[in-house]
Formats: C-alpha cells, structure tokens, sequence
C-alpha cells in the first residue's frame, strides 16, 4: 500500500444489517462525524463494520491462549476495508449499578491506590496505634548500640506472658538446659531456686539470656544473645537496659532494675497487643475480598436488617394485618408459615390478636419478631414442613419472624429489601474495609480518607508529597500512573468528583466522560478511535469540553470516527459522512460526505437541510399555562435540601449541567413517589425528602425509554403494538380458513400448527460460523415465508399472513382501511414516522429511537384519561434531527390530550419548545444540586443562566424564524430515487479530492516516539527519540541493551497501553502485561510483537493449524461438507417431515403405502425403543392405549387387540424385527399434510427412522432418517450421523474427532512402518474422513502444497446457500495462502508438521500472518529477523518490512545484520559495551550518518574500517580423518552421501528449509549423542554412520540461559567460585572464627545475610506494573551477614570479589593459578567485563554462549572433540562475532573439530571447509549443492551461497589476515 493510500480507510462493499454494499474513504488523522436519520445505518458502519475489523485483526496478533478469552470476534459482512488501525470503542455504556463499583475502581485508580499502600504504606496496630515493623538480630543490635552504647543490659525472651499456671515442669527444664535466671512477674531469680507460682493467677516469664555491657568488643557475643532471645521468644525479645550505678552492688542492683524495658519483634505483629499483620498484599486493600472488607458489611459499607418500623403497621391489630410480611394467601412469604402458626402463636403466649401493634408490650412485639428461643432454621422446616414450628410452640418456642426472614433473605433478596432498613455499617463506619486494612497510612492518610479526597484534592496532594529515595525507587511507575490518571479526569471536568463515589449515583454524562478519561490517559497514537454519540448526557458547556478532548485525540496522531446528532460536533468535524437518506430498509446509502459545506449542496441529505435551515424545529407561538406539584425538601445524592414546584398539564424540561441532579430529582424522588402513591404494595423507596404535594391529580405514571421492545427476533413491532391479534383474527375468518378449521394461533410464527416446523417459524435457519460472522440462509422448506404450506393458502385480498408482515406500516395502513380496529393502530404508528418499518421486522433490528416511538404509538392510541404523567430521561439520545422533530410533535399530542409531559434534556431543540424549565446546578456534584431558575425558556434565557445564555442563541435565532409549529410529512423516497442513490453515491468512492488533500495536510498530527528516562535492566535512564512510520533498527554489542529497550520497554508498554482498553474480564487471562520501568513514553502506538519465538516442538501442530488455515477449514467442512457412509462410500441424507412428506409424493405418488416406525432391527446399532424383541409385551398395552392398531413382526402384521391370543406362538430372538405401524395411505399431493403429520409421528416413535413399505409392490421396503443416515437392507453396512457436524469433530487435537488409535497423531514413535494402520496417517476417525468437498477430505486438502490449494478451492463448484455459508471463511483462507506464496513458502504443504520447519520458515509464517492484518499504525516489534534465514531469504524480508512501513505502520528492529541495518531508515546504536558497560544511546540517526562519525564499534564495521579477515589458508582436508553420513534422509533430505573433515572448522550453510538441521541435528549430533554419551534419542533417518572412533566426545553448545534465577552467575557455572571459597575458607581470621568453605556462600543460611537470604535485593512485586528490586537496608546489596564480611583477602570481602569485573579478578588472583586459569580464558573469550556475581538471568544468548564456550576451554583436555553449533551468531553484534570466530578457531588449533550451521556470510567466508545444501527449501531441498572451500562455491552456478559469498571476497582489503 502507497502512502497515500495509507493516509485514508478504504471500505468496500460493507453490506451489515441495512448496508446497501456500501463503499467509502475516511481520511485518517481526522475527526470524522458520522450522522443521518436514526436507524439509517451509521453504528452499523461505524461499529459493526470499521470497530469490529479493526479489532479483530489487532486481536488476532495477540496469543491464542489470549484471544479464547477475548469473546467471540465476528468478522464483519464487508469485502475489504484497507488502512485500518487497531481500534477502541467509547460506546453509550450504561453507568455501573454494581454497589461495589466506585470512581475509583472504574477508573482504575483505586488499583493503584491498593498497590501503592501495599508497598510503601506503613503499617500500624489497629489497637493501640503502635508503629509495626519487623527487626532483624543485626537492626536491634544496631539499634541497641545507639540507643544504649556502654550502658548495661540484660537479655530477655519471655517464654509466658499474663498466662495462669504453676509452670513448675517447664522451669526444671529450662534450668536442665542451662539457664540460670529468668525474670518472674518483675523479678530476676535463680533457677536453682525453689520457685513457686500461685496456679490461678496470671504470670510473666523471660528467661535472663546473657547480662553484658554494651560495647563494641561485645558486639558479636551480643547480636548472638538476640538471635538466641528470637528464637526461643518466637520472634519477641526484650532488652533491658539499667543505668551506671556507683553503688558497689551493681549485679544486683542490674538484676533488680525493671526500668527500660524495650520490646523487639522479628514478625509483623504488634509487640504490645500481639496483634499480628497480615500480608502486606493489594488485596488487604480491596473491599471486594475477603481479605480486606470488613466482616461485618462484607465490604459495602453498610447492613440492612429486618426492623420493626418497616415490618409492622403500628395502627393495625395482628388480626388486621399489622404484620405486612405475609401474602395474599396469608402466609409469610415465600414460606410455608401460614395464619396456623400465628394463630397457635397467640394461643400459647396469650396475646391478643385484637390488640393494635402499638398497644402490645415491648416485651410481647419482641417475642412476635424476634422469638424467645434460638432454632435451627432450614429449608425443611420453612420452606417444607412447617409442621415442626407448631410443635415447638406447643412447648412455648418460638423462632422469631425476623430469623426467619433473615434466613429466606438468603435465597430471595429482591421482594424482601422493601422491610429492611439501610444504615451506615457499625464496625467500619462506612469505609468498607477492615481495621487492619484502615491502619496502614501513607503521608497521613489511610486508604479511605485519600479515597475520600476530591480528585482535585488528590492531584495537589500526590504533586506535594516529600519522598524517601526508597520510596521514589519503589513508587516511580505507581506515581506516575496515578498523577496521570487524575489529571486527566481533572481535565475532562470531574474534578469535584471523589474516587470512594458510587458508580451507580453517576450520571450518564459523569460516566462517558470518565471513560474518555482512561482513552486520553493511555496515550497512543495510531489508534482508531471509534465513539457512540459522546455528546450523550451533556450540557452545551461540557459538550465544549469533550469537543476539546477529542480534537485532542486527533491532534495526538490517532483517527476519531463519531456517530453524532449534536449540531456543534458535527459543525466542529474534519470530515462528515450523512448516511440515509431514510432509516430501516430504504435506507443503508451514503447520501452525501466530505465538509459541512459539501454536505449542505446534497438536495437528498435531510441533515443538510436541517444545517442550512431550509428544515427547522419551530418554536411554539404560545406556551401553555400550568397547575402546580410540590417537592419540599428534596435531599437525594447531592440534592440541598431544594423546594421545587412541578406544573401538570404541560410540557416540562429538567435542564442542567451534567451531575447537576436532575436524575436524582426526578428518578429518584418524583417517578419513585408517583409509583408508591399509585401503587402501595411497590417496593420502590423514593429518595429522602420531607413532602409532595399534588399526587392526587395524577392517575398513571409512565417512563418511556429507549430499551428494545424485545429481546429476540420473534418480536417485531406488529406483536408489540397488538396490531396482529385482530390481523390474525381476520385471517382465521377467512372462509377457507373456516372450512379447514382453523384458528386464531394457526396464523402465529411462534407456536406449533401454522409455522414451518423446518425452521420453527424463524423462515432463516443460522449457521453458526463460530469465529467469523454467523451467517442466515432461508429456510429451504418454506423458503423464509415462515409458515407452512397449508397456512399460506389462506389468503384476504389476495395476500397471505406472511404477505402482511412484509408490508410496511405505509401499504399496511392502506390495505386495511376499511378495518378501524387495524387501520386506528396503525395510523398512530404512521403519525410517529414509522411508516417505513415493517410489520414483521425483528424488534432486535430497530434503533433505540424507532423502539421509543413504538412505545409513543401504543401511548398515544390509548384512550386519554388526561391525568397521565409522562416521564422521558434524554429521549433524544441516537435521534436526528428529523427524529426529534417528529418526537416532540408526538409529545406535544399527548400534552394536549391533557396529560404531563416531563422530559430530562440537554437538547436546545427541545428545550426550546417546552412550556416550562427548571434548571439545577450550578455545577455538578458537590458544587450542584440547587434549583437555578425556573420559568419559561424566554424567562430563562432573560437570567443569563449557563442554560439560558445558549438558549438565548437558538431564542434569538428563532424569532427571525415565521413562528409555526407544523411538522412537515414525512418525505418520501420513489424506489427509482432509491435506486439512483444506491448507483451514484454507494459506489462513489472517489470523493473530493481537493478536501481530501487539504485534510491531509491539515490533519497530519504523528508524533515522534519520545521515550523519556527508560531504565529495565542495565538502560541507563535513557531518552530516545525514534521516527514514527519508518523502519528502525536498534544494534550495538550483545547485552547492550538493545532488547531492553525495544521490547521490554517500548513493546510492553505499547501493548500494556492497548489491552487496558479491552475489558477488564478479558484482561485478567491475557498474561500479566507489565508497565515498562520509564519516566514517559509520548506517542506510542499499539504494539506487535513478532520475536525469536523457537518453532514448536509439539507433533500435532502443523503448518495449517499455525497459520489457523486448518481452523477455517475445519468450519468449512462442518458447514457445507458432505458427509459419507464410512463403509459404503454413499452419501448421507437426512429428511425432515415435510421433506420426507415431499419425497413420498415426487417417487410414489398414486401407490399405496403402509408407513412403519422401526422399533427394533436385527443387526443394527441405531438405539430404537426395544434393546431385544422379548421386551415388547412389556409395551403393548401402552401402544394400545395410544391409539396403535398393527405391530409387524418380522414383516407379518398382528392387531394390538389380538396380541394375547397370537404371541403364544411367536419366537421373539435378537434376529426378529418389530415394527409399529402408523398410517396406510393413498400417496396424493392433497394428503400432503397427513402424511407429513404421520411421517413425524413415525420418527417420534422410530428414534428418528421411517420405514415405507409398499403394499403394491409385494412388501418392497425402503428406510428414511430424520437425521443424515445411508441406510442398507444388510443394518451392518447402515450408517447413522449421531449429532450435527461441528468444527471439532474435524480437529485431530480433540477426542471428539482424533483418530482413537493413534489419538490423533497420525503415526507411531516406531521405526519400521510409523503410519497409524487405522486412519493410514490422516489422523481422524473414519466417518469425519467420510466428510468430502470436492470428492477430497480435509486431510487430503492437507497434503496439498501451498498452490495447490489455492487451485483446488478456486474449483469448487458450489451452491447459492453454500457459497453465502462458505464466503467468509473461504475468503479468509485463500488470504492467508495467498501471503504464504508472497513470502516465498509455497513449497511447504499444508500438513507439514511445524517441528520440521526451519526457523527462517516459522519466522516468515509469523511475518506473513501480520502482513495478512492489513493494519495501519500499528507499531511492529521484530527481535531479529534474519536468523536463520540465508541472504537471499533477508532480502526478500527487508522488502516485506518496507511494505509494512509504507503502510503507514512503524517498524522497530533489534538487528545485527549489516545488509539490513544499512536498509533502515533510522538506526540507534547501544553501548558502548554490554552489561553494566552498556545502557546508553553510543549514536542515533542515518546509518550513513553514523557511518561517516566512525565513532562507534558499529559505525566502524558500516564504513569499513573494522572487517573481520580471511584467513590466508584454509585448513587441509585430511582422507583419513573424516566423518562420514550415508543414506541421510531425514525429513526433506534426500538420501545424502557425505562427510565432515575433521579437525577443521566446517559451515553447513543453505536457504531456509533446505535439510541444514536435518542434517546436522536431526541426524548426526544424536547418532553421536547416543553413541559417545549414552543420550536416549532418536537419529533420523540414515544408513549408518563412520568415523565416529576418532572421537572421544562431542559438545553440543548452543545460547540457552545459564540459570534461570538470580543465584547463578558466571562465578557459579564457570566453578570458580568454589577455589575462591576455599582460599577465603583458609584466611587466618575465618580459621579462627571456624569458618568453613559453606560459609562464603550466599545460599547457605550460615553466611548470608538472613533479611534478604542471599539475594542482596527484595524483589517488590508490582502486578500490573513493573516489578522493582530494592536494595536490602540490612546488608547494603552485599548478600552476606557481617561476620562473614569480616574475612578479607587483599582487602577485599567475598562480596567484593563477587562485584568485580572479571579483567580485575585476574590481577587480583595472580598468585593463583587454579583461579587465575578460569578467570583469564572468560577474558579471552571477551568477558572481561562482566562481573563474576552477575545474575545468569540478565546474560544476553551470546554472553551466555561465550560463558559456555569458557568453561569448555578451562577444562584440561579430554581428547578429540566434535563441538556443534546451531546458529552461533544469533544475537550477536559483529564485533562479537570476531571474537567468537577467535575462539572457534582456537579450538579447531587445539586439536577439535568445529561444525557449525550458519547463514552469516562472516562465518562463512572463514570456514575452512563448506557444505552448501539445497537448492531450494522444502521438497526441492534436501540435496548438496556444493562441497569444498569458501573461495570455491564462488565459482559455483548453482548456489546462491556462492553469488552472495562473491563480495566478500572482492575486496582487497578484506583478504589480509
């Protein structure tokens, strides 16, 4: 794709719903607003079309363990749509009812919160407020001496604290071990001693552990006395500490002292209260688990309980009711307590049920609610035998009706909250968590008052705060993402918001605008953003607002598409696209796009006319005058206590800026006071307020809203309306219909009689299509009409039932004039503009404006009482402006009727035309809540209020208008202007081209990708700027920090950043996505990833299922398959009733035939109603009874009534079949229906089998199966299809379709003939392998290559339905062959298992599947890219990447290939050395810029003045010291002959997929392997092997991790840890301490420092963001406990030796040799860097390599060795490279063999012998191109090896050694 191209999305052919094929360009970068008439078809573009591609196709990059927990993501009805990016929708969401949910949680802030607290709140005892904190021996010691330095101390662990008891046993022990003092309640005694303790008093214990002086000499005995105290005190120790005394007593006087007791604790526990801490997790802080809500609410904040105001009437008796819990049958509801209890109740408490509840006892009104005796309460005995109640008040015990609701609360909650009374929670006060949780505070605050701040509040706070270093090292990402989200919030305008606010109490606006929050807060560019009418729920002052943020969307690089009625957004858009030009079926065309103005010059764009002003809304002449309602008082949410009057008989608005209180006056007061006045048994609770005057005058309430008017396609507006009941009933009177005896239900699609019983009445079957579209074809019986045969000949005027529901409201309302019953509904559906909609149209199909007017209709039909109130929350949400004009038109005859029309609005259309405003405000939240103003519009306009002042604009405005109020008829459109449209403006894809042009130059707003202060790993807090939509490469030498920086930085943050917009069920299975370590990432796009992933390993994955062509095909076969008899080879063929009917009349009309239901078959498997023949007498009766006459045994028919007299002599065994007899009849096509009516009884009664005998022809018998079967006369060779065909039942991966005998394999782990006898290789059962399109089956698609499957599907001949079923699918498949043959892989075949594949091959599969996404400004991720691919391959590659860039997408490489970092167009050097070295940006810019600074190792190999040399001679090829292969045919290999030389340096070299690994791998390494090492592994396949006696071992070393933890480092794998701890071991001092060798080691508890155990760092688990590792406070980093630091060599520690580099230990260990020999040929192999205690997880796969590579060349020498590598370069700089050609050819010189796979041309030309395979990949592989000297396969024709080799050699300079 070009650039330019790039620049727009291209959609063709979109046919969702009522799309008429349409095709469009958007310009990308821009605000484009999508408008028309509602239901013309905009969210059907918008959403169901551009949204859901463009998410599908990002998702589909994600994991395929991700995306199963994504949902289902259809692919949309549309050809092609180019430009797409990945895409966010903002849709109309609902506000969260959840009583959980809060701003906070929503907006994920308070996630963070509950992190932050876990990680650096500080933890107090929720008792005593006590400071928490957990000590090691070492920080008490420390603390003591600083506290106490020369002062005297004793020593305490307290064994017993206030416990009773004599503890004579435990003090004899104590004294038995050793122990001479313990101090007992306050005093020190002897243990020798008689001691004796009163037993039932309380006592203390501790024992005396040692007395000393604190000074420095006695440090080391001290710190031993508090490991001691710790131990034995489980984790307390006491110390205790007494001032300098002149007295000469001073033992004495220290043993008697009790002054200065200072308490220690190991644990997290409060040392006083012993109150211990839980873990300091996020989810102590959450109150949505257990392990932080409070137990009491259970985290809601606060309890309903069941009282006495709310359960009983006060001046009612018992006998009158005064308990309201009971129901109309007079029990307690939802119970089996009935009068009979309450009765016996009174009886035996002798209380008077004529007494009022008032005048009883306190005493007596207790017993009634809460009982005198504590029952077990069950299910049983409340719910079904109540029984046992009555017994047990016989005996004066009673329960309570209060424990007894409580109980039945726990099962039904709904009905019974109505008797509860809400209050704030007891124990947490409302704050939701428990006091452990409330006890940790941060700066001041617990988590609940910061939550309780303002947001507002909260930003000045968090920019305010004085940090620890600790915390700012810990808290950076958590700070940054928490100022960042509240800013944004504050910047949409709910700043006054708090974060511990209900979602619920959130208005709509309020909650659109927090989630455009989170999209602005996520940052990325590139994004298409698609929103759903934002301008819902607000006020014109924050539609400004959210105008602003958009632009600001825009403006950050990303394409804004907005389905939009709101003038002002439309006015402020880039770009429009008016979709019309009606709603519903006429309507799906573009009318008219481009600018405001293009838009206007349209005569057919109906928006258009309303912008220009030809179209309007009218003012009314007059207002109408009011009556009076009163609301005193009102308090709700953030309502203050206002006085509102509400006039009835008019048309009111409720105006105000969002969260004003408009809702909550409204709903939450008056809808809800109406309902409990007209209704008083409703459980709705109004919100407090203290009266409401004028109920009396209203006698309905009605809420009219935009919810479908039902939830399946079987409603439709005719149902609705009733319209169909007197449409039906007319039917039924039809004479024909009379005749027949038909009624009423016979002419109804939903119930059984007149419907098409193939279909049920739905006249579409769906196929589902699992992952693409699901798709509907007509039913083929009575081809989408619905009903059956029989009901369509019912005709009126000459249209049938079905006729009539595909009539418009329009043709409808005139066919049945003449009817008023039909014609009166009708008309009113007309009067609302729907005279478009079809009777029958499936309510799901309807927008939420045509479903309100179908709800106005059935409102305004009814008969006017004139004392109706209506109430509209925004009717005007998704309507047009043709839709609110025919809305208030609608409104206003209901107002004239003499009913209330209340609405809540924003719309100044609207506002402009009621009678009367009450405006709230004059904010939102805490800021509104007050009554404005009220009065006319013109009165508030006159106010200057934040509603009048743009009221007054549209006032003024119209007043120079005529005042009319007439609705214009709805204009209508001739099919022939209809069909003019959809030629002109559908297919017009070439729009203006001058206002896409000034769009693009306007509109360009990409940004750079800054990366400010990056720091993962060894980055040194880095700042990059990197290009956007170009090609990247990112080098510099191995562990440098190239890949910390592409992908563990850019990538995770990119793609962290667009998941978060997925839902938040979908994030949880998506892997933890951590948040990159950096101070600000600034236009990032959504990231892909496509690294060094190794091919899989795992023998059921193969080329069709990784690239998913095999999931597609699967679908395909399951759908339009054709299914076969396994044994026979026939098809099956499955009939329902009326189609078996029908075959019956086509083949045997005018016979005579008996039809019999099977109900047992000798020989076959098909389950019937009898297992075995002798059964039979047991159903005869029951047969009989039903009507039966006739059983046929073995073809001899027998009468039911007879069967006594004749069975005596029947011989029933397993070879005797039994049939029913149903029906005998004269085949005529006028007894269709009863032989379709008694073929469905036959398969009823015959499992689904009919069998036809025919009378006429001497018995001839012939079988039918409801179900697909190919029934034979031998039942043997008879199949029947168990269930519908399904996509698994074609997976070999699932038990459903695998092959049982091998389980789905395909072949066996055995030499000689592997293949699976069962399926011979094709892995599934036999009756899916039955399963054929185009006389193949799935498995034999398979084996085709990559062509050749794209030849056979462009064969296939298929139906109309077929090819509507297969489209997608098959589409989707030819797509990805397709890319397949572009990256040059059409040799592969589709059954290929993926663990043959190359890595060059896996590598393109991947590239491949992301060109087949057609994204555009997506940010690809590659690691690599060119290992394993040979140069030829590399450069068919880097045109790939081109095409990726030119797409409009950036593309980032972390690459090392010169040929490909000279084709980028921006390169980023790291270094300027590896490890800790290495973290900065050495150069960035062009590599010809780079180049010509020479200033960096890469810049020197790109210009030329670093090269790596030819050697001057190659090693001789010795005859006689060769290894030899013969016969080598594994996988693609064809029978090679060959041999290795040894003692050479030898490169197998070829194209990707040529036989390399096969070779050397598969081949000769594990017949070696298993020779030479004893390995129990598989050769592949070969003759033999020779020459292997001249080898003593053989070393297969490859770029795996050395360890994957922190504890291994190259001191540890290397071993020369182990002489160094020896010499440390040796030092005089840890000689005379006793050291031993264990106690240099950090993972041995002696000598590592116990707070960190070893490690030096606390790891700091952040979840969802970064993980951080801290220094340990104990030890400083230096993993060991002080004493052990104490030992020195040279003056340096064991820690010190660990921190070095390895260059300095050399010089430090000169003198010895042991270590000195390892250490110097790490240096040797180019390691001098890195430090010896380096963790091995944080080594790059060359660092690691070239550690190997050491250690084997420390070894003293074992013989001759074969050294194996695989691809040694991979994730090496060239530089490295050089280094590791030195060591490869040191080994060679020392006598070993070298053999290395490779596709670096560097290697290659320095080989001393090379072996070129190929000629090509795949099946025209396998063979030897060449064998022999680099400088010869120069001169080679046929290798590609040699072309590309050619220019090494060219160059003179190149050649010196």
């Amino acid at each position: 794709m070009s650039q330019e191209k790039a620049a727009q999305i291209v959609v063709i052919g979109a046919s969702e719903h009522n799309l008429k094929n349409v095709s469009l360009k958007i310009p990308r970068d821009t605000l484009t607003v999508f408008t028309g008439v509602s239901g013309s078809g905009k969210s059907s573009l918008a959403f169901d079309t551009i949204f859901k591609e463009g998410q599908r196709r990002f998702v589909e990059s994600l994991s395929a363990y991700a995306r199963q927990f994504l949902g289902q993501s259809d692919k949309p009805k549309v050809e092609h749509i180019e430009g797409l990016s990945p895409t966010i929708s903002v849709d109309q969401k609902t506000v969260n009812r959840n009583p959980r949910s809060t701003v906070g949680t929503i907006t994920e802030i308070y996630d963070h919160y509950r992190l932050l607290f876990a990680r650096l709140g500080k933890p107090h005892c929720p008792e005593c407020g006590t400071r928490i904190t957990s000590q090691t021996p070492e920080q008490i010691t420390d603390y003591a001496y600083v506290d106490a330095l020369n002062e005297q101390c004793l020593i305490l662990a307290p064994m017993v604290r206030e416990r009773k008891g004599e503890y004579r046993k435990e003090l004899e022990e104590w004294a038995a071990e050793g122990y001479v003092r313990a101090r007992i309640d306050g005093e020190v005694r002897r243990l020798d001693e008689e001691i004796r303790l009163a037993r039932y008093e309380k006592h203390t214990i501790e024992l005396v552990l040692d007395r000393l002086t604190i000074t420095p000499k006695e440090k080391s005995r001290f710190t031993e006395g508090i490991e001691k105290a710790l131990i034995l005190g489980n984790g307390l120790a006491i110390l205790n500490y007494a001032k300098k005394s002149t007295e000469p007593d001073v033992e004495n006087q220290l043993e008697q002292s009790q002054q200065k007791d200072h308490l220690f604790s190991q644990l997290m526990a409060c040392p006083s209260c012993q109150i211990a801490l839980p873990e300091m997790e996020p989810r102590l802080f959450s109150f949505n688990a257990p392990q932080g809500a409070c137990p009491t609410c259970n985290g809601i904040g606060h309890t309903s309980t069941f009282t006495e105001e709310k359960l009983c009437d006060p001046e009612l008796s018992i006998s009158e009711g005064s308990i309201n819990c009971f129901s109309e049958k007079g029990n307690l509801l939802y119970t089996k307590i009935d009068q009979r209890h309450v009765t016996s109740l009174l009886k035996n408490f002798e209380i008077n049920e004529k007494t009022l509840w008032k005048n009883l006892s306190v005493k007596q009104r207790q017993l009634i609610l809460y009982g005198n005796t504590k029952m077990k309460l069950g299910v049983s005995n409340i719910f079904r035998f109540p029984g046992q109640f009555l017994k047990k008040l016989e005996k004066q015990q009673w329960a309570g009706f209060i424990p007894i609701l409580q109980f039945v609360y726990r099962f039904v909650k709904g009905p019974l909250e109505k008797f509860q009374h809400t209050a704030v929670c007891p124990d947490c006060a409302g704050m939701r968590l428990n006091k452990m949780a409330l006890a940790v505070t941060l700066h001041g605050h617990n988590i609940n008052s910061l939550s309780g701040e303002s947001i507002e509040s909260s930003v000045s706070f968090f920019e305010n705060l004085n940090l620890t270093e600790t915390e700012k090292k810990i808290g950076r990402d958590i700070f940054r993402e928490i100022r960042d989200r509240l800013n944004f919030l504050n910047d949409v305008g709910v700043g006054y918001l708090t974060l511990e606010r209900s979602a619920a109490t959130l208005s709509g606006g309020e909650g659109q605008r927090i989630r455009l929050a989170s999209q602005l807060g996520s940052g990325l560019q590139g994004v298409l953003y698609v929103l759903d009418e934002p301008s819902i729920g607000l006020h014109q002052s924050d539609n400004k607002k959210l105008i602003r943020t958009l632009r600001k969307l825009r403006d950050r690089g990303n394409t804004v598409l907005v389905v939009e009625h709101d003038e002002e957004t439309i006015v402020s858009a880039d770009h429009l696209v008016d979709i019309g030009p009606v709603a519903g079926q006429d309507g799906g065309h573009i009318t008219a796009q481009g600018s405001l103005k293009n838009i206007i010059e349209v005569p057919e764009s109906i928006t258009g006319q309303f912008l220009s002003g030809e179209e309007k809304i009218s003012i009314p002449e007059t207002r109408r005058l009011p009556s009076r309602k009163t609301i005193t008082g009102a308090n709700l949410n953030n309502l203050n206590n206002i006085n509102c009057d509400i006039p009835l008989g008019i048309f009111v608005a409720v105006a105000g800026v969002s969260g004003s209180g408009k809702s909550s006056l409204i709903d939450g007061i008056l809808n809800k006071a109406l309902i409990c006045h007209l209704n008083p048994n409703s459980k709705e609770v109004p919100g407090p307020h203290k009266k409401l005057s004028g109920l009396e005058n209203v006698d309905r309430v009605i809420k009219i809203n935009q919810a479908p008017i039902g939830r399946t396609p079987r409603s439709n507006p005719a149902t609705y309306t009733k319209v169909l009941d007197p449409i039906r009933d007319l039917f039924s009177m039809m004479p024909e219909a009379k005749a027949r005896g038909y009624k009423k239900g016979r002419f109804s699609f939903n119930v059984k009689g007149g419907r098409c019983e193939d279909c049920q009445g739905a006249g579409l079957k769906t196929i589902e299509m699992q992952f693409l579209s699901d798709v509907q074809i007509p039913c083929d019986t009575c081809r989408g009409r619905r009903f059956n045969t029989e009901t369509l000949q019912i005709f009126y005027k000459n249209r049938t039932i079905h006729d009539v529901l595909e009539m418009t409201v329009k043709e409808a309302e005139n066919f049945f004039s003449a009817l008023p019953k039909i014609s009166l509904i009708l008309q009113s559906l007309l009067e609302v503009g729907l005279g478009y909609v079809k009777l029958g149209q499936p309510s799901t199909t309807l927008s939420g404006g045509e479903a309100q007017r179908v709800k106005l209709a059935s409102e305004l039909r009814k008969t006017a009482t004139g004392n109706t109130f209506y109430i509209l929350d925004e009717p005007t949400t998704g309507l047009h402006f043709k839709d609110i004009r025919l809305l208030l038109a609608c409104l206003n005859r209901l107002v004239d009727q003499g009913n209330t029309v209340l609405v809540i609005e924003h719309n100044l259309d609207v506002l402009k035309v009621a009678d009367h405003l009450i405006e709230l405000g004059p904010g939102g939240g805490k800021y509104g809540g007050e009554l404005v103003c009220v009065g006319t519009p013109e009165e508030l306009s006159a106010q200057e209020t934040l509603t009048g002042k743009f009221l007054k604009t549209v006032l003024e405005k119209g007043a120079r208008e005529k005042r009319s109020f007439k609705v214009p008829k709805c204009q209508s459109f001739k099919d022939s202007e209809l069909q003019n449209l959809k030629n002109t403006k559908s297919e017009e894809v070439e729009e203006n081209t001058a206002h896409f042009e000034s769009l693009k130059e306007s509109t360009n707003h990409s940004r750079d990708i800054i990366i400010k202060g990056a720091s993962k790993n060894n980055l040194r807090n880095i700042d990059v700027r990197i290009p956007n939509n170009k090609m990247t490469v990112i080098t510099g030498v191995s562990g440098s920090g190239k890949t910390s920086l592409a992908f563990d930085t850019i990538f995770a943050e990119g793609q962290a950043r667009y998941l978060e917009s997925l839902s938040t069920y979908a994030r949880r299975f998506l892997g933890r996505m951590d948040k990159a370590p950096v101070d600000s990432i600034d236009g990032l796009s959504p990231a892909i990833a496509i690294n060094q992933k190794a091919t899989g390993r795992n023998p059921r994955s193969t080329v069709a299922t990784t690239t998913e062509i095999y999931d597609y095909l699967r679908l395909l076969f399951a759908r339009i398959g054709k299914a076969h008899c396994p044994t026979t080879g026939k098809p099956l063929i499955g009939y329902s009733p009326t189609r078996a009917a029908a075959y019956c009349v086509e083949h045997y009309s005018g016979q005579r035939l008996e039809l019999l239901a099977p109900l047992y078959l000798p020989g076959s498997w098909k389950i019937l109603m009898l297992d075995h023949p002798k059964h039979l007498p047991n159903v005869i009766d029951s047969l009989e009874q039903e009507g039966f006459v006739r059983i046929y045994i073995n073809g001899k028919a027998i009468r039911l009534d007879e069967w006594q007299e004749k069975s005596a002599k029947l011989k029933l065994s397993k070879n005797t079949s039994v049939d029913l007899g149903i029906d005998r009849l004269h085949i005529d096509a006028e007894e269709q229906k009863r032989l379709a009516e008694a073929i469905e009884n036959a398969f009823q009664r015959g499992h689904g089998l009919l069998k036809i005998c025919l009378t006429d022809q001497d018995g001839k018998t012939e079988f039918l199966s409801e179900t697909p079967a190919n029934v034979e006369s031998d039942m043997k060779l008879s199949f029947f299809q168990q269930e519908e065909l399904s996509p698994r039942m074609f997976s070999f991966n699932s038990h459903v379709g695998a092959c049982p005998t091998c389980d789905g394999l395909g072949e066996f782990q055995r030499v000689h003939d592997p293949l699976c006898e069962d399926c011979g290789g094709q892995r599934l059962k036999a009756e899916y392998r039955a399963v054929t399109i185009n006389d193949k089956n799935i498995s034999q698609f398979c084996q085709l290559t990559i062509p050749e499957a794209r030849r056979e599907i462009e064969s296939w001949a298929l139906s109309g339905n077929q090819r509507t079923v297969a489209e997608q699918a098959l589409g989707e498949i030819l797509t990805r062959l397709k890319f397949l043959e572009n990256v040059g892989l059409d040799y592969l075949t589709l059954d290929q298992k993926s663990s043959t594949l190359s890595g060059g091959e896996a590598q393109r599969i991947r590239l491949a599947s992301q060109i087949g996404s057609g994204l555009v400004g997506v940010m690809y991720i590659l690691d690599e890219p060119t290992i394993g691919l040979h140069p030829r391959d590399t450069d068919r590659l880097i045109r790939t990447l081109k095409q990726l860039r030119d797409r409009g997408n950036s593309v980032i490489l972390v690459e090392h290939d010169l040929d490909t970092i000279r084709q980028a167009d921006h390169l980023i050097d790291m270094g300027p050395g590896a490890g800790h070295h290495g973290g900065n940006v050495s150069a960035c810019g062009s590599p010809l810029e780079i180049s010509a600074k020479n200033e960096t190792l890469t810049a020197q190999y790109l210009s030329g003045k670093k090269m790596i040399p030819i050697p001057e001679n190659c090693r001789p090829m010795n005859p006689e010291h060769l290894l030899s292969i013969f016969g080598a045919a594994a996988n693609n290999l064809k029978n090679l002959d060959l041999s290795f030389p040894l003692g050479t340096f030898t490169v197998v070299t070829g194209v990707s997929g040529s036989g390399k690994s096969s070779l050397v791998v598969d081949v000769l390494q594990r017949v070696l392997e298993k020779e030479l090492n004893g390995k129990k592994v598989k050769p592949g396949v070969h003759k033999k092997v020779s020459g292997i006696d001249q080898l003593e071992s053989v070393m297969v070393i490859n770029q795996e991790a050395i360890g994957r933890t922190p504890r291994s480092n190259p001191a540890t794998y290397s071993k020369v840890l182990e002489p160094i701890r020896d010499l440390f071991a040796s030092m005089p001092e840890a000689k005379q301490r006793g050291f031993a060798k264990r106690r240099f080691s950090f993972n041995a508890k002696e000598g590592r420092c116990p707070t960190c155990d070893g490690q030096g760092f606390h790891l700091i688990e952040m979840h969802f963001l970064s993980d951080v590792w801290v220094k340990c406070d104990q030890c400083k980093g230096r993993r060991y406990n002080r004493e052990t630091l104490s030992v020195k060599y040279k003056g340096y520690t064991i820690a010190d030796v660990l921190e070095m580099e390895i260059s300095k230990a050399v010089e430090v260990f000169v003198a010895q040799p042991r270590i000195k020999r390892i250490l110097k040929t790490m240096e040797e192999v180019g390691l001098g860097y890195m430090k010896l205690g380096q963790a091995g997880n944080t080594l790059s796969g060359g660092e690691a390599q070239r550690l190997k590579l050491s250690a084997e060349l420390a070894r003293r020498s074992r013989g001759s060795t074969l050294y194996i590598f695989d691809e040694p370069t991979t994730g090496l700089h060239i530089d490295d490279v050089a280094r590791l050609l030195k060591v490869l050819h040191r080994l060679v010189d020392e006598g070993h063999s070298v053999l290395v796979i490779e596709h670096n041309l560097e290697v290659i030309k320095t080989a001393d012998w090379l072996i070129d395979l190929g000629p090509e990949g795949g099946d025209k592989g396998g063979q030897i191109v060449f064998e022999g000297t680099p400088e010869k396969c120069i001169q080679h024709p046929v290798s590609y090896t040699g072309k590309f080799l050619e220019s090494c050699f060219q160059d003179p300079a190149r050649t010196t050694a």
